[in-house]
Order: C-alpha cells, then structure tokens, then sequence
C-alpha cells in the first residue's frame, strides 16, 4: 500500500475515534440563543427496515397520504413506500444504473439528481409506468459530487447540495477546503445560478465539534491529500427545507450531523448524529405538518427510513 494511502487510512481512524467520543454527549452541539431544535433525532418514534432492493437507498421526499418517495444510488428508479403499510406500492423506472442521490416532488412531477450535477424530470411519474424523462444538465460536475436535493416552495426552484468541490470554477481553489457549497437551479430556466447560494463554513462545524487540536490536523490533513472530497467534518448527503419556518436542513452522513440554517443563510443548530441509530443517513424530507423523515443506506444490514415527531413542551 502506498505511503499516501496509509496516511489517509491512519487519518480517518483518527478522526472516527474524534466522531465516537462524542457519542456519549448530548445531541445537540450548537443552538444559536432564541432557537430551539425541535426534534429528538436520536429517539425515533417509529423505523421502518426496507427491501433489499433499496439498501442504498440516498434521496427522500414526501407525496402524500401516508407515502414517500425513495431513490437508490444504483438505479434509476423511484420507489414510492407506504409508511402506512410499510411497503412498497409502486416503482417507475426512468433510467439506467447510475449515481442518483436526490428525489423532489414538484406537483404531479418527480426530480431526480445525479451525482453529477445531472437533473432528471419524471413527467406524471405516478400516473404512468413509462413516463416522460427530460434531461438537464447543470454547470455542476462529478468533482461537486451533489447529493441533496429540495424544492424551495417560495419560488418553486430547487436547492443542491454538494459534498465535494464548493464551486464550479475549479480555478478557485484558494478556500475551497474551508467550505461546502449549496447552489439553487430554477427549473422554469432550466439553469443553475453558478454563484452558491449557501456557504457552509467548516471552521464553525469544526468549533462547535469541539475537536482537539489532533484531529483538526489530521482533518485538515486528509482536505490536503484528498482535496476532491475536502474536509471531513461535515459533508452534505441530503437537503430539505422545513415547511413550517422555511428553515434550511442539512444532512450529513460524512460528519454525522445535521446543520439547520435561516432564511438568510445563518446557522441555527448543529446536531450530532448517534451512530447507533444513524449508520449512514442519506435522504431527508418533511411531512406538511412538520414530521421529519431520515433515510439511512444499509450499511450491515437493510436501509431504514425513520420517522421524528416534533417535541412537545
């Protein structure tokens, strides 16, 4: 094995042990003065295991009436669970294998995101067994590798969250370990403002993480010699948009936690992830009334959606 390979192994068994430590802590790592978390994300009210068919299972977002739509990372299909009956009740097929990450409902319509920044609209994909499929392809590449996807409802455009590269411009590169991005693509135009909506600082993560000084450099040294990726702190792997406040959550599996932002853009909360009740989470999305639902990839095992009620006072 090559030097450069030991190092980065040896690195993330550093920064692992840093994530266990904090396991035995309270959930919630941040909350900005005037906010509180409404959720409980490690005391689920109710876990559904899915079929093997969806092990990976990475995007999440609410239909209706009792159900959910699912996307695995390795084909191109949506699932649509009932979380009533805790099955599947349908399956549309719009494309062949690939990395799809995200799912959105827009009206009688479905969006599919590609890691690579590829959008995919699934025409009246619940009344149709071969739907319509339109293809967009964005600024965004493999190197932004774009995970989350939500529907804003305010504007009826979509946000993207991305776990690698921050930019599209590759040449600015002079931060681009000390943040992720969120970009927003208006699907009336069928293009993405090329400036982030969102910057997610990994300075704070990093802070309200409490690491020691070890694993901030071997953090920081891991962003170095895998920059594609960057900073392991906090990567997104799911996005959604609370239809209640219209406050931003952002999921992550690399990083175990979960940032809530404001309308403008200022983080609320940061939450950290017990892994134990969340091996890899992927998918996120809201219910009307607030119900929160996290769907997490089989690691060992089957995937899971969880089910999270808001806290009563």
């Amino acid at each position: 094995m090559r030097l450069k390979q030991l190092i980065i192994l040896l690195l993330f068994f550093l920064f692992y042990n840093a994530v266990l430590s904090q396991e035995s802590n309270s959930h919630i790592l941040f909350e900005k003065a005037g906010y509180t978390f409404p959720y409980l994300l490690n005391k689920p009210q109710k876990t559904w295991k899915l079929p093997k068919e969806m092990v990976e299972i990475s995007g999440l977002s609410y239909v209706g009436k009792h159900r959910l739509a699912c996307v695995q990372d390795e084909k191109g299909t949506i699932y649509i669970f009932n979380i009533k009956k805790g099955e599947v009740e349908k399956k549309t097929v719009f494309g062949k294998k690939g990395d799809y990450e995200g799912v959105e409902i827009m009206g009688d319509d479905a969006w599919i995101l590609k890691s690579n920044g590829t959008l995919y609209r699934v025409k009246d994909f619940l009344k149709h067994n071969k739907p319509k499929v339109i293809k967009y392809n964005t600024a965004l590449s493999a190197i932004n590798n774009a995970e989350g996807l939500a529907c804003a409802p305010s504007d009826r455009t979509f946000l993207i969250a991305c776990k690698g590269y921050p930019y599209v411009d590759e040449e600015q590169d002079n931060d681009a370990k000390e943040f992720k991005a969120v970009y927003r693509f208006d699907p009336n135009t069928g293009e993405l403002d090329t400036t982030p909506f969102l910057l997610i600082e990994l300075d704070s993560i990093k802070q309200y993480k409490n690491y020691n000084a070890m694993t901030r450099l071997g953090i920081d040294l891991l962003a170095f010699l895998d920059a594609s990726d960057g900073d392991v702190s906090f990567q997104p792997s799911g996005i959604s948009i609370h239809p209640q406040t219209g406050n931003l959550y952002v999921l992550a599996s690399v990083g175990k936690a979960l940032a809530v932002f404001s309308k403008k853009g200022k983080m609320l909360a940061l939450i950290h992830l017990k892994s134990s009740v969340h091996k890899q989470p992927e998918g996120i999305c809201f219910a009307p009334d607030g119900t929160l639902y996290i769907s997490n990839e089989g690691v060992d095992g089957k995937g899971m959606i969880l089910k999270f009620d808001k806290k009563t006072w």
